[in-house]
């Protein structure tokens, strides 16, 4: 006799919580062993998909909506480089977290981070399907 439970939701919640997990560990090692071109380019795929990994994990509004939150804040965050709203005498902090100084090449590499976070959103991270 087939189940009536709805689906688990654990089985994802947890995926999203050890892909969150993985790319936090990949960030920190990025920033703190390399340089260059991977430490930025590579750093801004990741870091996007991070963001979009955390919404995820916090099972925060739809894959949709989570992944255009996402793109806002990474182009955003480009935004306030280009118009030069960090400047040189800002908290280290804000360099940081927002950095300063744009760079076309990043919002290509948010545009990976993104659609990896959509492939993980697709597969990995997937609700599972409603009971029938």
């Amino acid at each position: 006799m087939p189940s009536s439970a709805p689906p688990s939701r654990a089985g994802p919640i947890l995926l999203r919580a050890a892909t969150t997990g993985a790319l936090a560990l990949a960030l920190v090692s990025i920033a703190a062993f390399t340089t260059g071109g991977v430490r930025g380019y590579l750093g801004d795929v990741l870091v996007v998909t991070f963001i979009a990994a955390v919404a995820a994990t916090g099972d925060l509004g739809t894959p949709r909506q989570r992944l255009s939150a996402t793109a806002a804040i990474a182009v955003g965050t480009e935004l306030f480089q280009a118009l030069e709203l960090v400047g040189p005498d800002a908290p280290l902090l804000l360099h940081l977290t927002l950095g300063s100084t744009f760079d076309p090449l990043d919002l290509v590499a948010y545009g990976i981070g993104l659609g990896l976070a959509a492939l993980l959103e697709g597969t990995l991270w997937a609700a599972p399907p409603p009971a029938t």
